[in-house]
């Protein structure tokens, strides 16, 4: 029997920014926790040297990047499952905090998630994704602290973006997502450059961003009130789609996000928006049977009008990644 270590992790949904700039902290945002699609890595120390990395071809040199930076020699990692890279739904972190950890335990290597954050190159801007690692839910992160006009990249555990709260979803609330499969988002070194110097942005849109997340989203979230934490939700992304629009073209990424989301809005979504750079698309529901028959005629919708793209319903993921030993004979 060989001993081996099995991370589990899924998606996240970068909702918007409830600060872009202010008082010298940018990019203050949240986001959501959701239950697919997941990564699952697998690591197994061998007799062999080297590092064996069995994965589909858009993520090896992930896995393989992060095998190099922890230095480790003699194991196999295997990726059972992965979450669609460049979309929006934050596969980058996932992938690379779960195989870091993966490894961290075969090898005991005393790294906590955060340490391994920093050393592997994550939160950057957002702090959303480590934290939904650590323990799902609905995260409110700290944002990032601008220097000389600049972020820089995070050098230790404490430059990484905070939870400022981190609560569990309540369990009646279901998200539909929409993945168009013709366009992609930003990667890490496309959004860099755009992000390293935030800009300050108009007074009144920051403003009206403030208002909908203290008297929207923060309560709506505490009260089980989907109703005004979706309404809160579709506003701020309109603001921040404003604000971004400058670098992807207008308030979504893309002509087939809009659509789709125009469509979720006549369905009767009780929120909506785009994840990160998208195309993921995304609508707040309450309730099963109601996100079902919003999913089913979304479906429909997306094939009668010719737009590639899979939709899904999901749960939100209140609980952070699954860490396991297993047996390999």
């Amino acid at each position: 029997m060989v001993l081996g270590v099995r991370v589990a992790s899924s998606a996240r949904l970068h909702l918007g920014f409830y600060n872009i700039l202010g008082d010298d902290i940018a990019y203050g945002g949240f986001g959501v926790a959701i239950d697919k699609p997941r990564v699952v890595v697998e690591a197994y120390p061998v007799d062999s040297q080297g590092v064996i990395v069995e994965a589909p071809s858009a993520v090896r040199g992930v896995v393989e990047n992060v095998a190099k930076t922890l230095n480790v020699d003699g194991v196999r990692v295997v990726v059972k499952e992965s979450i669609p890279r460049h979309v929006g739904l934050g596969s980058t972190t996932q992938l690379v905090l779960g195989t870091a950890v993966a490894l961290s335990r075969v090898f005991g290597l005393d790294y906590t998630v955060r340490e391994l954050a920093v050393k592997l190159g994550r939160g950057f801007v957002s702090g959303i994704g480590i934290a939904c690692f650590e323990k799902g839910g609905f995260v409110m992160d700290s944002g990032r602290k601008v220097v000389n006009g600049r972020i820089e990249k995070p050098k230790t555990v404490n430059d990484l973006p905070k939870p400022v709260i981190q609560v569990s979803v309540p369990d009646n609330w279901y998200f539909i997502i929409a993945i168009p499969w013709e366009k992609r988002g930003l990667e890490d070194r496309e959004e860099e450059p755009l992000l390293s110097a935030p800009e300050k942005p108009p007074h009144d849109l920051q403003e009206e961003i403030y208002r909908n997340f203290l008297l929207g989203i923060l309560p709506g979230i505490m009260n089980n009130d989907p109703v005004l934490f979706g309404k809160a939700l579709s506003r701020i992304q309109v603001l921040v789609g404003k604000y971004f629009s400058k670098h992807q073209g207008g308030i979504f990424c893309c002509s087939e996000t809009e659509q789709i989301i125009e469509e979720m809005k006549k369905l009767g979504v009780l929120g909506y928006g785009q994840s990160s750079w998208g195309p993921v698309a995304y609508g707040l529901v309450y309730g099963q049977e109601k996100a079902l028959t919003i999913a089913n005629s979304l479906t429909k919708y997306v094939k009668d009008t010719g737009i590639k793209a899979d939709v899904a319903v999901v749960k939100p993921r209140n609980h952070g990644a699954k860490i396991e030993f297993i047996n390999v004979k």
